[in-house]
């Protein structure tokens, strides 16, 4: 098993919050996981991106040339990362930033949208990231709400709930 991901929007979207989130969990049934942010210097606003890899053996490298799955957030990480997709690559897209072109196969969530309806548009990563999970299967759903309440506790059962209802509603839309 091989499953290399990469994950991008801007800073802000809590890109690298949900990358290492899936990584901390996908240690617990996977031998093998590598994660490796990268963001700008801007912080909020700047290119923001993360790479996991959960493999049976061991892992070469925690970059990855042609990811087996793309989560892009906005038409910028779109239009840079897309070129990295191979034909069979997963490529799951923020529908409500991101306006992928005609004939490429993409899994369109208005995660943006869903999450504004939620009260909030900070948790559209976690609807992006239940999306994902749904489509893929390597990681249990109930470890990644037991995961979510871990890395948000200090945050306050308010945040905790809205991010797990986030991450349902990703479920949802995603399959």
């Amino acid at each position: 098993m091989l499953e290399r991901i990469l994950i991008a929007g801007s800073g802000g979207q809590g890109i690298v919050l949900v990358g290492r989130l899936l990584a901390t969990v996908a240690v617990e049934t996977i031998q093998h996981v590598t994660f490796f942010p990268s963001y700008g210097a801007e912080v909020r606003g700047g290119a923001s991106s993360c790479q996991v890899v959960l493999s049976g053996r061991e892992i070469a490298s925690p970059l990855t040339e042609e990811p087996d799955s793309l989560i892009l957030m906005n038409q910028q990480s779109f239009d840079r990362f897309i070129g990295n997709a191979g034909k069979d690559s997963l490529v799951i897209v923020n529908a409500s930033l991101c306006t992928p072109p005609p004939g490429r196969s993409c899994v369109c969530v208005p995660a943006t949208d869903l999450a504004r309806s939620q009260g909030s548009d900070r948790v559209a990563n976690f609807i992006m990231l239940g999306a994902y999970v749904s489509r893929r299967r390597l990681v249990a759903p109930s470890a990644v709400r037991e995961g979510i309440r871990h890395l948000l506790h200090d945050k306050g059962a308010d945040v905790v709930d809205a991010n797990i209802q986030a991450f349902n509603c990703g479920m949802e839309h995603g399959s």
